[in-house]
């Protein structure tokens, strides 16, 4: 199931919490070459390719049920000479707190 908002939740509760597992999952990858995350990033791009997949289907907005994701992380294909593995899986659980902007994230990777 797509997360977006027809999950229940609000756009902006998706991207907040997409944007907290983005960065803690990008602490994780691997690196490419200085002077190509500094082009990337210059340019504003990003050398990698977030999906999201909801794995709960029945979410409450005011449950305290934790939110279920898989997340997959592919390599665009053009940095593919610099990284040997281009492809990682994450099954992420989000509970929401009072700060909107702070979710508990626990994630562990998968095969």
């Amino acid at each position: 199931m797509k997360f977006d908002s027809s999950t229940g939740l609000s756009t902006k509760e998706i991207e907040i919490i997409k944007y907290n597992i983005k960065n803690k999952i990008s602490q994780k990858l691997p690196e490419l070459p200085d002077p190509i995350e500094t082009r990337l990033f210059f340019q504003g791009r990003d050398a990698w390719m977030f999906s999201w997949r909801l794995m709960n289907k029945d979410i409450l907005i005011n449950s305290n049920e934790a939110i279920a994701l898989e997340v997959t992380v592919k390599l665009k294909k053009e940095f593919h000479k610099y990284v040997t593995d281009t492809k990682f899986r994450y099954l992420c659980n989000v509970e929401m707190q009072e700060d909107l902007y702070h979710p508990k994230l626990s994630m562990r990777k998968i095969a």
